[in-house]
This record gives structure tokens, sequence and C-alpha cells, in this order.
């Protein structure tokens, strides 16, 4: 599991730095930000499927860079497939969804893609 977190952490810090596993912990922010996590299922033998929770914030009026993000992320993991030593993984984007803050400064939304995932030395 540990494999698929930084390999996760990995592909997201490729669109953009500024990615967290469940929450910014960042004395200063630096926004646009997204953070994510993920569930688990088990498909078949040494095959599982994660739910992958992406949410995606700024400080901003215009909702302008958040898209600009979730577009960068989607074309990154649209037919992304990722084999290491340890893994075979196959990312596809599922939905999004504008999130209400109840502040007119701070946008956010959410994102899920699933991944199916082979353990290789399993």
């Amino acid at each position: 599991m540990i494999d698929f977190l930084k390999e996760l952490t990995a592909q997201f810090r490729v669109v953009t730095p500024e990615s967290f596993h469940e929450k910014n912990r960042k004395n200063t922010v630096i926004y646009p930000y997204l953070t994510f996590d993920f569930d688990r299922e088990s498909i078949e033998r040494n095959v599982d499927g994660f739910y992958i929770d992406v949410d995606i914030f700024d400080n901003n009026s215009s909702y302008m860079k958040v898209f600009e993000l979730e577009e960068a992320l989607t074309d990154h993991f649209k037919d992304n497939r990722k084999l290491t030593d340890d893994l075979f993984i196959r990312f596809n984007f599922l939905r999004s969804n504008k999130v209400p803050t109840g502040d007119d400064m701070i946008k956010r939304r959410n994102l899920q893609f699933y991944c199916k995932t082979d353990w290789r030395n399993k």
C-alpha cells in the first residue's frame, strides 16, 4: 500500500507540486492546491480498485485557476498507465462537482478518479 501511495503522490505532483495526501499541512498555504485520499476495494486475486477523491482549493473570486487545475488533472490521468517493479496502475476519470464553501473567495471542487492496480509481487 505504501508503494501505491508514493506513486499516487508522485503522479499528482507532476501536475502541481501543491498536492497533499489528506490535508495541506503547510504553515503558508499556496493556492491553488489539492488534497487527495482513497478508498480501496478488492477486485480479484492481486488486483485492487481505488476510488481517489481529490479536492481542489483556491482563494480567488474566480473559478479560473480551479478549472485550469481540474483540466490539467483530467488530461494527465486520461489513459495514464504506470508500471513499476511492484505495481501496474490504470487511471480513469469518473466525475467532478462544485463544493459550496460559504466563503465568496474560497473556491472548491471535488473530483473522483478510479484506478485499477495489479500488485505484481504478491
